[in-house]
């Protein structure tokens, strides 16, 4: 795959039924990536949501890890359909058993006071050293065609936050839809790790049994994933063998786009 756009086409569930669709997963990987059914999920949904209405949050658990080798089957549940709001429940799962599900709750644009947190100060993306480019997961920036560029990198020392500029390569259909799904993906990319950061833990993914519990995405504007946007999180607890994450994303422009919420599986690994 040569751009995100050939993701997109890949990843898209087909409509088998009115409400009953089928997706694929790229390979190689060892479990589908999390944030790629969050993203199947939404576009499932989506083509169940008629009108302007666009998603505002999502809420999501994963259940079981999922075999990119075989289809996954989405089962979309068209709760509500008022005036302002609609509501979908999706089920994704794997030979009859749920791997993943989601509520997705849809509203109309409407007008109304407005205010939001500043982008923090950080370096812009293109005046970060080129060592900051380097994925320690070559492959799977490949797959899914997402550049990083960290601005915090993994340290001994505890760090309060974890920043890092994402976006998606080559260019990809102006469709609100489909660039707050590629949000949905980039929100998984880093905020599993976060809890580690105030422990400095270095090589966490090596120690650790590690595994998203949960996810939750409110989306506050139309985002343009072709271009950078900042994912600062930071985690302000973790215990009994969980750590909850945090995070935001803003635009190069400062916009909030999305705020993101995720507790995690972080337990030591004993053999």
């Amino acid at each position: 795959m040569n751009s995100f756009q050939d993701v997109i086409d890949l990843i898209h569930p087909e409509q088998v039924g009115r409400c009953w669709f089928r997706g694929q997963s790229p390979q190689p990987q060892g479990r589908i990536f999390g944030g790629q059914v969050l993203a199947q999920c939404l576009l499932a949904a989506n083509a169940t949501v008629e009108g302007p209405l666009l998603a505002h949050s999502m809420h999501a658990y994963f259940l079981r890890g999922g075999d990119p080798t075989i289809p996954i089957e989405f089962d979309v549940d068209p709760i509500r359909d008022g005036r302002s709001f609609a509501t979908r429940r999706v089920v994704a799962r794997q030979n009859g058993a749920a791997i993943f599900n989601t509520s997705i709750s849809y509203q109309i644009t409407e007008a109304g006071f407005i205010h939001s947190q500043p982008i923090p100060d950080v370096p812009l993306p293109e005046d970060l050293d080129e060592s900051m480019r380097v994925s320690k997961y070559p492959a799977f920036s490949d797959m899914y065609q997402i550049e990083r560029v960290r601005v915090t990198q993994r340290s001994s020392e505890p760090q309060e936050k974890q920043q890092n500029w994402f976006k998606v390569r080559g260019d990809l259909v102006s469709d609100a839809r489909i660039h707050q799904a590629g949000l949905a993906l980039i929100t998984d990319c880093a905020l599993l790790g976060t809890s580690f950061y105030p422990q400095g833990l270095e090589d966490w993914d090596i120690n650790h049994v590690v595994a998203s519990l949960d996810h939750a995405i409110w989306f506050h504007e139309i985002p343009d994933i072709t271009d950078f946007i900042l994912y600062e999180c930071d985690s302000p607890w973790a215990g009994n063998a969980r750590g909850f994450n945090r995070g935001q994303l803003w635009n190069r422009d400062g916009k909030l786009l999305a705020s993101t919420t995720q507790e995690a599986l972080v337990r030591p690994k004993t053999r």
